[in-house]
């Protein structure tokens, strides 16, 4: 009994003298925190991160590989593409995704990129080839990167044109120790520490908006906003966080320097165009675009990180939308140019485009498969004798009358188009073929009197491809919409499509 008394008071002084040691050391992370933002703020550093890009005025479009776990070039038709440009007199010559056909006369690898100092390029640019001789240049540049964390589409709502998305995403800068020694001294100083047995330990330092503020450090995330923004919900917006974050081979890092990122988040609303002519069997593009509405290009040039692929792999995998499937996603290289820039100034950005597919079986089963019930029911009047006018007028008339009412389903659902969707055209065609039948019912009840051969002619053509006709119509609409729009079309009817 006594040794198992002795065993918890053991226990007990263990876990009070660890948590003792963790309160003390992280007082003394916050110690040392403040102390470094005092000498940052001594310091006065609100200097703007530039690096220098020795290029051709643009680089070549690369994408992070999951598999491989690292940055690829693009090729499209086997031709590499221009990525960010740096020169704003060039993008008003060709633009980012552009193919690059040949250099200098030869076929184009990026190997010549290192080669020359000046190379005439053929880029091949809305099916025109453009040749342009360009000199190698250096370009001075701050590069903060943009790291998603977090994103989840809250709804999608095709008929205001909007788009609700929650996003957590950082944006950072790296100050290396050899372009900012001043500041590097001041790290060094503060949170990279030698500990009693030689090594050294170092302290992430986290600090509010006012107090960065007051360090007087350039944020990386000036003048970076969401654009098309309808509204944001100020009450789930977190709080801005700002992180620094040392980096030293005296820590296990290969290179030397302070990392300075952002926290940003919220509930967005944003405007979306989208194309609704295969609805419901549509794919859609959802476009959140992120742009410097404060830097021009090149002063700012924004970058994602491989981080950012990986975590929209993870959502597209669990994540789910309310009545859409995440089908891919992709970052694009953005050039803004705001109605209210120069004509020659654009701003850097990027595009996050994630392709989504509407889940159709509620309009499958709910709207398409019941109207073509009723429609079927319509045409069992051919079956009704001729004399009995008034049985298969009723018939037809109230079949005629639950058409209409699915008129009020639709519309919740879509905005006022000036084109006809593909149910539009099923209703539309529903509609013509519900009033066939009203139509027959008098002409055969008419020619029971005058013609009486002619009207079982008529009698025998409907019950023999009525229906039949009406089913080949819906297909017949189907397919040509699938070839017209393939690229917003689902699998269910894009494999129609002869492209």
């Amino acid at each position: 009994m006594r040794k198992k008394s002795f065993n918890i008071l053991l226990k007990l002084k263990i876990f009070f003298i660890f948590l003792f040691l963790s309160n003390i050391n992280t007082a003394l992370s916050e110690t040392d925190c403040k102390t470094f933002s005092y000498d940052l703020a001594q310091l006065n550093y609100n200097f703007v991160n530039q690096v220098s890009f020795n290029n051709f005025g643009f680089d070549l479009m690369e994408k992070f590989e999951k598999k491989s776990g690292s940055w690829e070039f693009v090729k499209e038709n086997g031709n590499f593409l221009v990525g960010r440009i740096y020169d704003p007199k060039l993008l008003k010559i060709f633009k980012t995704g552009n193919q690059i056909l040949k250099a200098n006369q030869k076929n184009f690898n990026p190997g010549m990129l290192n080669e020359n100092d000046t190379i005439e390029f053929e880029i091949l640019s809305k099916k025109e080839i453009i040749k342009k001789k360009i000199s190698k240049s250096i370009y001075y540049s701050f590069d903060p990167t943009l790291d998603i964390k977090y994103l989840d589409f809250n709804k999608i709502d095709t008929k205001n044109g909007t788009v609700e998305f929650s996003i957590k995403y950082d944006i950072f800068s790296n100050y290396g120790s050899e372009g900012h020694p001043k500041l590097w001294n001041v790290v060094e100083k503060n949170i990279i520490l030698k500990k009693d047995d030689g090594s050294n330990t170092y302290y992430i330092c986290d600090y509010t908006q006012k107090q960065f503020n007051e360090m007087k450090l350039y944020p990386p995330e000036k003048g970076f906003k969401i654009l098309n923004l309808v509204k944001s919900d100020k009450d789930l917006i977190d709080n801005k966080i700002y992180k620094l974050t040392p980096y030293s081979p005296k820590i296990g890092n290969p290179d030397e320097y302070l990392l300075i990122s952002s926290a940003l988040g919220g509930t967005y609303t944003i405007k979306n165009k989208f194309n609704l002519k295969t609805f419901p069997f549509d794919k859609q593009t959802v476009k959140i675009k992120i742009i410097d509405d404060y830097q021009k290009i090149p002063n700012t040039m924004l970058f994602e990180s491989g981080l950012s692929s990986l975590s929209l792999s993870n959502i597209k995998d669990n994540n789910d939308i309310p009545g859409w499937n995440i089908k891919s996603f992709d970052f694009n290289i953005l050039s803004y140019q705001n109605p209210f820039f120069m004509k020659e100034d654009y701003a850097t950005g990027l595009e996050l485009s994630m392709v989504i597919e509407r889940k159709h079986s509620y309009y499958l089963y709910k709207v398409i498969l019941p109207i073509v019930l009723i429609l079927s029911v319509c045409w069992l009047v051919v079956w009704i004798d001729p004399k009995e006018l008034e049985a298969r007028l009723t018939v037809t008339i109230v079949c005629l009358l639950s058409l209409i009412a699915y008129n009020f389903v639709i519309d919740s659902e879509l905005p006022k188009l000036e084109y006809l969707t593909v149910l539009d055209w099923i209703i539309l065609t529903s509609y013509i073929y519900a009033v066939i039948p009203n139509i027959l019912s008098v002409v055969s009840f008419r020619l029971l009197k005058t013609n009486q051969p002619l009207g079982n002619n008529i009698e025998k053509l409907s019950t023999r491809y009525g229906v039949l006709s009406y089913f080949l119509v819906i297909l017949l609409i189907i397919l040509i919409n699938a070839n017209i729009n393939p690229n917003n079309s689902t699998a269910i009817i894009s494999w129609m499509s002869l492209r």
